[in-house]
């Protein structure tokens, strides 16, 4: 009797164990909807949609919401102009990740095509990230060759200008109106269930009333532009609804001009010269809060991004020849690579360069999500850094435009062409885009409690999170020497994963059972 009984609990044991495997594992919720992107429906919804902010975001809105509505006008002060002095690091390089590449190819088919006839490069999405100078493994063994997820590499520059090209090449550009002009406020319904009108105020300084708005898209980024809007309309948003902390991160870019017949010379091992990142080095808490990228991006350009989160003392290089006796300074459990210090110094030495200096802003998240079905209108939503500002070094910034994208699409698509949008509609949306992306913002926010120069979140102190930290370098630990503990993490961060991979039993055990390299 008790061997059957001590049989069946072990059978129960295993079944939960297995059960919860294989959920940990399961794709993530947005999988379905991203593939969805770009189908277009039987019958849009009436009226017009606008799209306040024409960067990044707002072209992937707008392409997306011309997909349902009659009518689509973007309003931006620079969307004519080809050069955009308005965002924040337009010349640095990006990486975008994975998942941003997979839904853009499907609001443009030919995205590929011209993103690498404006010179952009697709390669492999392996960042060749080094904690502290020890390489992360890349999960290459769960992939057929040639089958691995690959991304873009590119300044912001480039993708921007191809974006704007393909938004106006699309066949649902004939319902896209370009509007030069900022967005002055919004005019609600009478008892305040929705907006009815946009007012726009033009380059000359006249003013555009836009009517019968069926949806305003606040995707002025860092602006975040629709808080005010909606103050002044009489929505009476709570003070605390925008929470912010600083991460106080300060970095350089060198960005070098690189004759195809120098880039051969280059010392750079085969393996990370097709990668998407040369190489990537990220600090452990306890040594530094340096951060260093090295990259090839477009248009034979090489960029070198060093940057640093510690207090304002912390000296960066001021001129590219201050760039290799800088990258000697790195004071990790494993030092930078000799060819990385070689092939930088060729660069400083033999190609023009120019040298930016950026100071990131405070991140920000505007909870819009808390708030009860009424306190919005039901034709407002957010899409990109408009809600939610991440540390851009995360580099997870775009791929939550793709996010936020999916969760609009799947309303939209449900919505009755016959009707308004539902009362709850931008309630629903905030919620589905709360349970996408809440967790990079907790996520990336405790991570950078760690560095010494974070200034946290009103009502916390540094030591929030601290648990969460000692698992992060357990992990990392494991992710260094084991596989399927990289392979999670990898899909993780790339958003191909949910988080909770990091909890499935096999995960974890060889997590907490891993030898930490991190003792001298």
């Amino acid at each position: 009797m008790g061997l059957s009984v001590w049989s069946a609990s072990a059978a129960v044991v295993l079944l939960s164990g297995y059960v919860w495997q294989k959920f940990c594992k399961a794709q993530p919720p947005w999988s379905e909807e991203i593939a969805a992107l770009g189908q277009p429906r039987k019958k849009r919804l009436s009226g017009t949609a606008v799209v306040c902010g024409g960067s990044i975001s707002g072209t992937v809105t707008a392409r997306l919401l011309a997909d349902h509505f009659e009518r689509v006008v973007v309003v931006d002060p620079e969307i004519e102009s080809e050069k955009k002095t308005r965002i924040m690091q337009y010349n640095a390089g990006h990486l975008f990740l994975h998942l941003f590449a997979a839904g853009a190819r499907r609001l443009w088919p030919n995205f590929d095509e011209e993103f690498k006839a404006a010179g952009g490069r697709v390669a492999p999405a392996d960042t060749q990230l080094h904690f502290s100078g020890l390489p992360i493994l890349t999960p290459w063994p769960d992939y057929d060759e040639g089958c691995f997820p690959d991304t873009i590499v590119t300044r912001r520059s480039t993708a921007q200008k191809v974006l704007s090209i393909l938004l106006r090449q699309h066949p649902t550009a004939e319902r896209v109106t370009l509007l030069p002009g900022t967005v002055r406020s919004v005019q609600p319904s009478s008892d305040m269930s929705s907006i009815q009108s946009v007012t726009v105020r033009k380059l000359d300084g006249t003013q555009e009333v836009l009517n019968d708005v069926a949806l305003v898209a606040d995707c002025t980024g860092a602006t975040q532009g629709g808080v005010k809007w909606l103050n002044s309309a009489g929505y009476a948003l709570p003070e605390d609804i925008r929470r912010t902390y600083n991460g106080n991160l300060r970095y350089v870019t060198i960005c070098f001009f690189v004759p195809p017949e120098l880039g051969a010379t280059l010392p750079i091992p085969d393996h990370a010269r097709k990668a998407a990142m040369i190489y990537a080095y990220g600090p452990h808490f306890d040594h530094g809060s340096t951060v260093l990228g090295f990259f090839r991006t477009d248009n034979d350009t090489y960029q070198v991004l060093v940057g640093d989160a510690g207090t304002e003392d912390g000296v960066l290089p001021k001129t590219a020849s201050d760039l290799v006796p800088f990258l000697k300074t790195f004071n990790g459990y494993s030092p930078i690579p000799h060819w990385l210090i070689e092939a930088v110094d060729m660069l400083c030495k033999n190609a023009d360069n120019t040298f930016d200096s950026i100071k990131i802003p405070t991140q920000s998240y505007i909870q819009y999500h808390r708030l009860p079905t009424k306190a919005l209108p039901s034709n407002f939503v957010v899409v990109g850094d408009a809600s939610l500002q991440l540390n851009p070094i995360h580099g997870q910034g775009f791929s939550k435009i793709i996010l936020n994208a999916a969760a609009l699409d799947s309303l939209l698509r449900s919505a009755n062409p016959a009707i308004n949008l539902p009362r709850d509609f931008a309630a629903r949306y905030f919620k589905k885009n709360a349970a996408y992306t809440h967790g990079l913002w907790d996520a990336t926010r405790l991570h950078d409690y760690g560095t010494s120069g974070c200034e946290p979140m009103v009502g916390e102190t540094k030591d929030a999170g601290k648990l969460i930290r000692w698992f992060e370098l357990k992990l990392v630990a494991a992710a260094i020497q084991d596989y399927e503990v990289a392979s999670a993490l990898w899909h993780a961060r790339h958003l191909l994963a949910a988080d909770r991979v990091l909890l499935a039993p096999t995960v974890l055990w060889k997590i907490f059972t891993a030898r930490s390299p991190f003792y001298y």
